[in-house]
């Protein structure tokens, strides 16, 4: 008999994350599950580890390829997995002990729902901190909410199989946010969407900033963008919802281009940055407003990283680099103070809370929150 649920963990030198991933599932209260590690073309342990689970339980099983990517490895486990239900897990990433049980009580109560999302838990790379909990928002249908806005983690949503079969694969062509790419093509097919608000997975927050390509994000941000409002060539199954849609998504474009910019800058891509800035900004870099830059504190770049140490390395590492993509840029001095406010406000208040206590900081806080300014 086939399991309820399939879980999917595409595996890529994550070898020291596995035993977390897996353990969640050991330790779930719900046992109607199989788990398909697929090791990508790993070069550290991964395969000592997942077979050593393998060995303590029969439902978790080891498939190996030649490495291709998040979307082949996925693609790879969904042809090999048989549950009903299936729930893309990375690696890195893990669930709450109650996550299968909460589903299943919704399945339970209404079994023609194709896809139910969960809320999610950013959690340190070591485990030790949480850092925010979010929640989906209610949507009565995930179209057009989903044309312009990534629904979230993939691990934060269970997908029926035979939605899955009509959608087709994840895009293997694509280098980053193939999930949302999925989830579009998911949501043109007719999926009956619930959201269970409240968090049942958690999101390791790992420090990996260094290693993202800027620009291959936006170009893959764009491509996403360009063909969400389009007929979907890829889709299997024939549904009325997909079809181009008059819908303007340039705003959520732009945002896209200055989060990833801010990822290539804080790796020093300055020349580089400001380049592909002007080029591709719809709207001309001298009328932006100071805030708006505020995107490019996310949680791709430094947005957690609140620690005595980590706000250390983010004024003397990172914080010079901003500063100099605007001087090159050729913005007045005034803008670049409240540009870099705007960026750093929230490590500034954190500095003034090591550095004066929280009553003195306080005031401090609100005097630069006030005057739009940043002072080291």
């Amino acid at each position: 008999m086939s399991p309820l649920f399939s879980i999917i963990i595409p595996c890529y030198n994550q070898a020291i994350f596995l035993p977390d991933c897996l353990n969640s599932l050991l330790e779930q209260s719900f046992t109607d599950w199989e788990a398909i590690v697929v090791n990508d073309g790993s070069t550290d342990n991964t395969n000592q580890v997942a077979i050593a689970y393998s060995q303590k339980d029969s439902r978790i099983k080891l498939l190996e390829k030649p490495n291709g990517g998040l979307s082949s490895a996925r693609n790879f486990g969904i042809k090999n997995s048989i549950g009903a239900r299936l729930i893309f897990l990375d690696a890195d990433d893990y669930l709450y002990s109650k996550y299968f049980f909460e589903i299943k009580n919704i399945i339970n109560r209404a079994d023609n729902l194709t896809i139910i999302q969960c809320g999610y838990t950013y959690i340190t790379e070591d485990k030790k901190q949480l850092l925010k909990s979010v929640n989906p928002s209610s949507k009565n249908s995930l179209i057009p909410y989903i044309l312009t806005n990534s629904l979230g983690p993939c691990h934060t949503i269970c997908i029926t199989r035979e939605l899955c079969n009509r959608a087709g694969w994840f895009d293997e062509d694509l280098k980053s946010v193939e999930d949302w790419d999925y989830w579009i093509r998911v949501a043109k097919c007719g999926a009956k969407y619930l959201a269970i608000k409240k968090p049942l997975v958690y999101y390791r927050y790992t420090k990996n900033s260094m290693s993202r390509n800027g620009f291959i994000m936006y170009d893959a941000l764009k491509k996403v963008m360009q063909r969400a409002v389009k007929f979907d060539t890829r889709s299997i199954s024939s549904s009325d919802l997909n079809k181009n849609y008059d819908i303007d998504n340039s705003a959520q474009l732009q945002s896209a281009l200055i989060r990833s910019i801010g990822v290539s800058i804080m790796q020093g891509k300055i020349d580089e940055s400001i380049k592909i800035f002007i080029s591709e900004s719809i709207v001309p870099i001298k009328l932006l407003k100071p805030k708006e830059f505020e995107l490019m504190c996310s949680y791709l770049t430094f947005r957690y990283w609140y620690t005595h140490d980590d706000i250390r390395d983010v004024f003397e590492k990172h914080y010079p680099n901003f500063k100099s993509f605007f001087e090159k840029a050729g913005y007045p001095k005034e803008f670049i103070h409240k540009a870099l406010y705007h960026i750093f406000k929230f490590h500034l208040f954190h500095k003034n809370i090591f550095r004066y206590g929280k009553p003195m900081a306080t005031f401090i806080n609100y005097y630069f929150k006030k005057l739009e300014k940043i002072s080291l």
